[in-house]
């Protein structure tokens, strides 16, 4: 009960406007004129982030490191096989100043009860396919056999296999034969 009023509270004030306070440019003088601000810096800066917290994946690392600027590109890395994450990721910020500042605060950060590890990757470092992922997404090892299994046979491929089980046949006859073993297996072929 006393929650619900806290939080009542907090969504009125947060509706009622408020007065505004014009704050100065400071790219202008009192009299008027532009002066020049520092080149900015337009080069992407790449930082690798280690010991991801589970549940700490693209969409909440998206959220928490826009804080520091603009991200142009996201990769968390995964497993092949299972889809899973392998614990670390690499994102690109539109400035390579804006990559060193988020490296140099975040890391050694004290994060769900890991310590994150970043590192700015300077530009010559980056591989070309570091953020390349699949269009379609992640596609498992599993996803692939799954589909070479259930694919549908042509007319060769059958004649091929039967051939195999008829040749596994005739060894596991010879096999017992030499082992003076009698035994009669009979064919299981069609």
């Amino acid at each position: 009960m006393m929650k619900n009023a806290f939080v009542e509270n907090v969504k009125r004030k947060i509706k009622t406007p408020t007065k505004r306070i014009k704050t100065p440019n400071p790219d202008k003088r009192k009299n008027g004129k532009k002066f020049k601000s520092e080149p900015e810096d337009f080069n992407p800066g790449v930082i690798y982030i280690g010991h991801i917290p589970h549940g700490f994946y693209e969409e909440e690392m998206r959220a928490y490191f826009s804080q520091f600027g603009r991200i142009r590109r996201l990769r968390v890395v995964r497993s092949k096989k299972t889809g899973n994450p392998k614990g670390y990721a690499f994102i690109e910020f539109n400035s390579e100043s804006v990559a060193k500042i988020a490296a140099e605060a975040m890391n050694n950060y004290l994060f769900f009860e890991k310590l994150l590890k970043c590192e700015f990757v300077p530009a010559d470092k980056v591989h070309p396919s570091t953020f390349e992922v699949h269009e379609h997404g992640v596609i498992l090892g599993s996803d692939v056999n799954r589909v070479k299994q259930n694919q549908i046979k042509d007319n060769e491929a059958l004649r091929r296999s039967e051939n195999r089980r008829i040749d596994r046949f005739k060894k596991l006859q010879s096999f017992l034969a030499e082992k003076d073993i009698d035994f009669e297996i009979e064919s299981f072929l069609p």
